[in-house]
């Protein structure tokens, strides 16, 4: 049961920075997120769930002034960095936890025109309720959805999408 924690936590660190990812996009676009992806990665330790838990009110305020980031958006994370590892100990990882809500298989609607892709499914919203229960911050059912897309939860391609494919037959192999 060890090894199988110890292997998941690297996933963990990247489900930690998607969703952190995924709350700042609010009112932002993706490219201007990830143009500052590094930004983020230094001001919270390279993503390490375990160690932002630990930040304290004065290391956030100096994270906040060292790298122009709203102080809130920087207690949302630590506030979820401490809810994962509550989740890690609950189900072993958060990969584990996610991958519960999709029965382990990423979802393929098979859109054909991208004015039906949602902002939001019934599903984000199941999941965004049980993290907000948890008291996970910033996972509203639109910022949920982002998020299962940006890790491969939901395959939201268009099936006219060459990628359409390739992520609907890598995700039957989706790891936890």
């Amino acid at each position: 049961m060890v090894s199988h924690i110890f292997f998941s936590w690297p996933v963990d660190r990247l489900l930690f920075e998607m969703l952190t990812l995924s709350g700042v996009q609010v009112g932002a676009d993706w490219a201007s997120i990830l143009r500052r992806r590094h930004i983020y990665r230094e001001a919270f330790s390279g993503f390490d769930v375990d160690a932002v838990a630990k930040y304290t009110e004065k290391q956030m305020a100096s994270v906040s002034a060292g790298y122009g980031l709203d102080l809130g958006t920087i207690r949302g994370a630590v506030n979820n960095a401490c809810r994962m590892l509550e989740v890690r100990r609950d189900f072993g990882s958060f990969g584990k936890y996610v991958w519960g809500f999709v029965n382990q298989k990423a979802l393929s609607p098979g859109y054909k025109y991208s004015r039906k892709i949602p902002v939001k499914t019934s599903k984000s919203e199941s999941i965004s309720k049980d993290m907000v229960r948890r008291g996970f911050r910033f996972v509203g059912p639109t910022v949920l959805h982002s998020f299962m897309q940006a890790v491969g939860l939901t395959n939201d391609h268009l099936v006219s999408c060459p990628r359409h494919r390739v992520c609907s037959s890598s995700s039957s192999t989706s790891s936890v």
